[in-house]
């Protein structure tokens, strides 16, 4: 409807430039018709003869129409700096016209990270619209999942652990994780097969077994929950100083970048402080938020 009044406007812009064209010629007929009558007068003055009609007429047109008028130039010039002038106005007012009718267009923001993941993701608003649905399913922060995925993998569905736990993908599947969800979604999934997979197919993966964690050790209320869910789902729901892995162990040795203080003990603490760190916007999330929009 405001398209179709919007055309309505632009044509009803012409009737003023068609009065601006007749203002413009008749602004000049004053200057005009007393330059004439005064031509006339002396030409009369001077040729005593120039009483007859004929002679009038004869004398109008040689003295009132030249065949370089300055005059008609100068009708001409004003006329198109007149009609420039109209078209800029016009442009204007349209403008402003659509500035106080039309709503400004929405600014829809992008997913959190969603440039991050771009280096890996082909279609990255399928993405986005598949990690947005496994959120809504989890009832989590869709902020979450992509702190939890950049923090695992960066994106990268084929990416391999490189302190040699020979976990792969988005959140690092293990193989004991991988023939759960063999078992489950009834599929025969290898390690290689998952990491051949695009990043919008794995995100089936994710959801499975971030459903059955939930299940098993209930709701995710934080951003640390959820990344607890992927490296160590016993610790949900525990103490700040719940011991995930501890020197010398083999678990440390892997992880042992999460050791914040570097007291040779991983806790939930340090789980906490790592991803208020490296996540804050996802962090400051709350769950409340989250189950009332």
């Amino acid at each position: 409807m405001k398209d179709f009044f919007s055309k309505i406007f632009r044509k009803i812009l012409w009737i003023p430039s068609i009065l601006l064209f007749f203002l413009v010629y008749w602004i000049q007929i004053p200057f005009r018709t007393g330059k004439k009558e005064s031509q006339l007068a002396v030409l009369k003055k001077s040729s005593p003869k120039a009483k007859s009609f004929d002679r009038k007429k004869q004398l109008e047109k040689y003295v009132l129409r030249p065949k370089s008028s300055f005059s008609f130039s100068k009708k001409w010039l004003l006329i198109a700096v007149g009609f420039v002038a109209f078209l800029i106005s016009a442009n204007f007012l349209h403008e402003v016209y659509l500035a106080y009718t039309l709503p400004e267009p929405e600014v829809v923001e992008e997913l959190y990270l969603i440039e991050e993941a771009s280096a890996y993701v082909e279609n990255k608003e399928l993405f986005e619209a598949g990690v947005k649905d496994v959120a809504r399913k989890l009832d989590i922060a869709p902020e979450w999942l992509m702190a939890v995925m950049y923090m695992e993998s960066r994106f990268n569905p084929a990416v391999e652990n490189h302190r040699g736990s020979g976990a792969v993908g988005l959140i690092q599947f293990m193989v004991p994780t991988v023939r759960e969800i063999n078992m489950r979604m009834g599929k025969r999934l290898y390690m290689k097969d998952i990491q051949n997979m695009s990043a919008v197919e794995q995100l089936e993966l994710v959801e499975n077994y971030l459903e059955t964690v939930r299940k098993r050790r209930g709701e995710f209320n934080s951003l640390t929950d959820l990344y607890l869910a992927v490296l160590y789902p016993k610790a949900i729901g525990r103490s700040l100083d719940y011991k995930l892995f501890s020197k010398p162990s083999r678990r440390y040795r892997q992880n042992s970048g999460l050791d914040m203080n570097k007291d040779g003990i991983v806790s939930v603490l340090d789980i906490d402080i790592r991803m208020k760190k490296m996540f804050p916007t996802a962090y400051e999330i709350q769950k409340i938020a989250i189950d009332n929009p």
